[in-house]
Formats: C-alpha cells, structure tokens, sequence
C-alpha cells in the first residue's frame, strides 16, 4: 500500500473489516480521513469492541500495530510506506485529547515558571502529538530527549 489512491483505501478498510471480523468485534461503520501529520485516519465503531477490549486493555494498541504491519509489511525496516492511525470507538481520539491536555499544561507551568518542564516517557505517536499541539505557541518551544523507551519531551519556555 505505497500510494494514497482510492483502491489502497478501500482495500485498507476491507482489512480491517475482515480482522474485525475474524476476532468476532464486527465493524459497524469506517469513516475515512486524511491527516497532513497523523496520515489516514480510518475511524471505526464497533459496539461488539468494547467488550473485547474491557477484557484486555492494550487490545487496541495491539490491533492497531497488527494493522499498521499488514499494511507496511513490504517495507524496508524503520520505513513506513502507509503511515496510518485507527481510531476505534474514539479511543483514540480520546487519548489524543489527554495527551493535548497534558501537554497545554506543560506549557502553561514552562510560562508561569519561566523554565523548562519536561513530560514523562511517552510513545513516538505521543511526542508527534505534544509537538503538534505546541507548535504554534510563540513563546514555547518543544525537544524530544532521551534515548528508546526513556525518550521524552522538554517543554522550553522563549523569554520574548
């Protein structure tokens, strides 16, 4: 899936409806979007997920990895060719909105302290997204450090 055409998306959304199926938590519908940072968005509502993802709680993130690497599974390692987010029940716009949360609250501690705060370890999705979320703020600057699964994000406040 190396190109954004219209077929590559309806063969993505036929995926997942199929794995869907397969663990028995049916797709009702799959919304599509396309995301200048975040890539295709495929948003999907399954009322049968929930209660397959109460009884284990990273079964979205697994799901999502499973996905990601069907969809990728011709790529060179460290290359993602169809970069891709998928969003069941809102999960994970929910989470999204947390981390946008966390980090607006960052900022506002770097300016009311005038230092640098940095956040706990987080994914490389979540730093995209407290990047993302900053990026406009004049007087805020943001620099992932650390290294693997330590990496984190230093929120700097700019004296203007």
């Amino acid at each position: 899936m190396k190109t954004n055409n219209i077929m590559d998306i309806e063969k993505a959304k036929k995926t997942i409806e199929e794995i869907l199926n397969l663990i028995g938590t049916p797709a009702e519908s799959i919304a599509y979007s396309l995301d200048e940072r975040r890539g295709h968005i495929f948003s999907v509502k399954s009322a049968e997920f929930e209660r397959v993802s109460a009884e284990k709680e990273d079964v979205n993130k697994d799901l999502v990895y499973l996905l990601k690497r069907i969809f990728n599974k011709n790529a060179f390692p460290g290359e993602e060719t169809f970069k891709c987010t998928i969003d069941i029940n809102d999960q994970q716009s929910k989470a999204d909105a947390k981390i946008k949360t966390k980090a607006l609250n960052a900022a506002e501690e770097a300016k009311n302290l005038k230092t640098d705060v940095v956040m706990d370890h987080m994914s490389s999705y979540e730093r995209m997204v407290v990047h993302s979320t900053l990026a406009d703020m004049p007087d805020i600057t943001t620099e992932s450090i650390g290294e693997g699964k330590e990496r984190k994000v230093k929120v700097k406040y700019l004296a203007i």
